[in-house]
């Protein structure tokens, strides 16, 4: 069905994070590639980048030892769902755990759109998944309203189960092809289409409604204008800049120097065309309004976003 085109390199160790990206987002994807090798230089995992057509080259290939796997897509890639928003790309994290099974018993799948601050990846990789297929964090939606079936699956099920944000998946890939996580997902995918508005993340929670383990939200602190400031009150080790506003792309204001100056600088020295579309820091005399409505936002969601992030103990507390 899915087939396996190319691989520069052998599997060198059991576990694995992998990214999966097009040549339009391969610059962030380096970038949180390269974050994690500078962070982790005597990593006991793999760094793989998982694309459905060949990746032009670039020295940080070799530089930071990165696996590249090529995955053959004609059988399925009609029959998916893609918009502007949404590549063919966005799927991809479904079929890798199949792919690699013989090579790999853990894989930790990170977004593109994600900075990696700290935490001990090894660790991560190897937390107790108690017999589920899938590790992840809750998504924005449902932490604000855990009552409310999420809005992507309001037309498709009735059934309310807590949802999780499929920008990073901790994958058991011996539970996973048991429970034919990924077989399930290309069926409903396929069957429902432009329905699942959040496309392989709707299929994803669809399949296993509820049965997963949820991890520590500082693994995936969803950064955006409603929880950007909550940030500073955890120590956090992973930032996902959801949804449209990015400090590497766009014209909104309000990402601080922390994110912006390194995509700046790995730009700078990796990817120059990609340097204009980084922001400039916060810009609070352009964008003074912009932050005035954040903090509006923040306020009416305190109670309920910030008592839930409270809640956990340290980086490993899992429910």
């Amino acid at each position: 069905m899915i087939d396996l085109l190319e691989s520069t390199r052998p599997a060198q160790h059991d576990r694995a994070i992998y990214f999966c990206t097009d040549q339009k987002f391969l610059p962030y994807t380096l970038f949180l590639a390269d974050q994690i090798h500078q962070k982790c230089p005597q990593r006991d995992f793999d760094l793989v980048i998982v694309s459905a057509s060949p990746l032009d080259d670039h020295p940080l290939f070799e530089k930071d030892g990165l696996r590249r796997i090529v995955l053959n897509l004609e059988a399925v890639k009609d029959s998916l769902f893609v918009d502007q928003r949404i590549s063919l790309a966005a799927y991809l994290r479904i079929f890798v755990p199949r792919i690699l099974q013989d090579e790999y018993r853990r894989m930790l799948y990170l977004d593109a759109d994600m900075f990696y601050q700290r935490g001990d990846l090894s660790r991560l990789l190897d937390l107790d998944l108690q017999g589920k297929a899938i590790g992840a964090v809750r998504d924005l939606p449902a932490i604000r309203r855990p009552e409310r079936i999420n809005s992507d699956l309001k037309h498709v099920t009735q059934e309310h189960f807590k949802y999780f944000n499929s920008g990073m998946l901790l994958i058991d890939v011996p539970q996973y092809l048991q429970q034919e996580v990924d077989l399930k997902a290309l069926e409903i995918a396929r069957a429902l289409g432009d329905k699942l508005l959040a496309h392989d993340q709707s299929a994803l929670n669809l399949v296993l409604r509820g049965d997963w383990v949820e991890l520590n939200p500082i693994w995936n602190f969803i950064y955006t204008h409603q929880t950007a400031y909550y940030s500073g009150f955890f120590d956090v080790c992973i930032f996902h800049f959801c949804g449209r506003r990015k400090p590497f792309k766009g014209t909104y204001g309000g990402f601080a120097r922390r994110f912006t100056e390194p995509y700046r600088r790995f730009m700078q020295a990796h990817w120059p065309e990609a340097l204009p579309a980084v922001q400039k820091g916060l810009q609070i005399n352009e964008k003074a309004y912009l932050h005035y409505g954040v903090m509006l936002l923040h306020a009416l969601n305190l109670k309920r976003y910030m008592k839930f992030e409270d809640g956990w103990l340290d980086d490993f507390d899992v429910r």
